[in-house]
């Protein structure tokens, strides 16, 4: 930690020593803004992992599934659910006539704080989930299940809860799907408007030093979260991690399971319901004056129609998201395998994956209109211009740090006896990932693929300025409908969206049960 710390504070002196007062001014909002979102989803997260990972609170799975749900709704989605409830055209506004209570700071951090609630849940879950056992049952002899709780497991979960602080922070600083409907000022979203009005891709927008400084210091930030994910794999690998304490809740189990699930469809329902609303309102002219009423029917009818209004976004959004999502995890599992028992091997996958998590994603799109549009060569030129190679690759960039994580704790925990077994009979590298490994783990292969596709579903930053004429994925036609006031269209395509992300977390929670299952399954054999 105290390199750690020492770099930090270099590389602040040389942004603020070296840096002009306008990219202080963004770097201060960016980190601002990643603060003020980790000061509230991170100890609500780490809450609601401690009751649904730890204890017998009733009704874990199904509150597990809705958060699963919200872990996979696209960024631009969420976005859209809560200014239609709490925005300037919202149901509260209009109806109450009250203030508008998201727009400007408090509707980027709010939004980007619901949105990173699910990733700390399930980081910090996690961490919980392999903590070693015997030493939880070694202390209740000394103490009280409460007091076990407290001194042993969350403090062993410290490591989790950091790695999930980083994790939001770094997402949230990377992202202009926010801050560009709110009008708040970050590096990325900086990056994105000078683009927009015409800045030169092999400039640097806002200055090499200022610039290569605040990435830097992201960078740092991104290798210190790869680097948490140590403990995870180290825990993984231990036949005493397959299960901690689940602690009782005695007369508090009921209301804690109320404060649980108000929390949960507060998070989930209460944006549902606002699309739901924007969807269906009516506007009727009653002599001068207008009347706003809900029409079910409307509501089905523009949410039944809007796969249909937008087939080409979502034909393009699903062909570049499997694509991406296809290879983020190839990448994974060789670089994982390779670095699975740590040391200098794990280094590339370390690097790329903070690298991946730390530079915008407008700089990562300007990073690949610098390689690839390139007037001298012309094979580049065409698949700028004539391909989705670009696209691709920027969706691939966003999508690999989710999926190494999920496939590094997977293969991780793949006992060292069978690998040399297989070794000793003659398998090599690559027969004994194929025959002996993947076949164990294709569960949370599965859950790795469907994660690293909502990524890439959700993804605007990047994909936005290399997308080639003709091809515009769904997160880029709600990002102009948001700014065009197309507000019911908007909502029914969301609701729409919803309903498949609502599948794909079903899906993804039958994959991660089944795995613990057959692991618990293979040990107790």
């Amino acid at each position: 930690m105290v390199p750690l710390g020492a770099a930090l504070a270099i590389l602040v002196v040389l942004l603020v020593t070296a840096a002009d007062q306008r990219t202080l001014r963004l770097a201060a909002n960016t980190l601002w803004l990643c603060g003020l979102v980790v000061a509230i989803s991170v100890p609500l997260g780490t809450a609601l992992a401690v009751m649904l990972a730890r204890t017998d609170l009733p009704g874990r799975r199904g509150l597990a599934v809705l958060l699963a749900g919200l872990l996979l709704l696209p960024l631009y989605l969420q976005t859209a659910a809560w200014q239609a409830g709490f925005g300037t055209m919202g149901w509260f506004s209009l109806t109450f006539s009250a203030p508008v209570l998201l727009e400007g700071w408090p509707g980027a951090v709010w939004v980007h704080a619901v949105a990173g609630l699910p990733w700390v849940t399930l980081i910090v879950s996690a961490g919980l989930i392999y903590i070693p056992r015997e030493l939880e049952e070694a202390a209740l002899m000394d103490g009280s299940p409460g007091q076990v709780l407290r001194r042993v497991t969350l403090r062993r979960a410290w490591a989790a809860v950091g790695v999930a602080a980083l994790w939001v922070a770094v997402s949230t600083a990377s992202e202009i799907t926010v801050t560009d409907l709110f009008q708040v000022r970050t590096y990325a979203e900086e990056l994105y408007v000078e683009f927009a009005i015409g800045g030169e891709p092999g400039q640097p927008p806002l200055g090499a030093i200022g610039s290569t400084a605040v990435v830097a210091l992201l960078v740092v930030a991104a290798l210190a979260l790869a680097a948490g994910m140590g403990p995870l794999v180290r825990h993984a690998t231990q036949q005493s991690a397959l299960g901690g304490l689940v602690f009782g809740l005695g007369r508090w189990r009921w209301p804690a399971a109320l404060v649980v699930a108000l929390v949960v469809l507060a998070v989930v329902g209460v944006p549902l319901a606002s699309l739901a609303w924007k969807a269906g309102v009516e506007v009727r002219q009653s002599g001068l004056e207008r009347t706003r009423e809900w029409s079910l029917a409307k509501c089905l009818s523009i949410v039944a129609t809007s796969p249909l209004r937008y087939q080409r976004p979502l034909f393009w959004s699903a062909i570049l998201g499997c694509l991406a999502a296809s290879t983020a995890v190839v990448a994974a599992v060789g670089l994982a395998w390779a670095g699975r028992r740590q040391g200098l091997r794990a280094l590339p996958a370390l690097v790329l994956a903070a690298l991946s998590l730390a530079v915008p994603g407008p700089l990562v799109g300007l990073g690949l209109i610098w390689v690839l549009n390139s007037p001298d060569l012309d094979w580049t030129a065409w698949l700028y211009d004539r391909s989705i190679a670009a696209p691709w690759a920027a969706l691939t960039v966003r999508a690999f740090p989710p999926a190494l994580l999920i496939v590094w704790q997977a293969l991780a925990s793949v006992p060292d006896d069978q690998v040399d077994s297989a070794a000793l009979e003659g398998a090599g590298r690559m027969g004994i990932v194929r025959r002996v490994v993947l076949p164990q783990r294709l569960a949370a292969l599965g859950v790795a693929w469907l994660i690293a596709l909502a990524v890439a579903l959700g993804e605007l930053g990047a994909s936005i300025l290399v997308v080639p004429p003709g091809v515009v994925t769904l997160s880029i036609e709600v990002f102009n409908l948001l700014h065009g006031g197309y507000e019911d269209e908007v909502a029914g395509i969301c609701l729409a969206v919803f309903a498949g992300c609502q599948l794909m977390a079903c899906i993804v929670v039958w994959l991660a049960v089944r795995a613990a299952a057959r692991r618990a399954e293979r040990f107790s054999g």
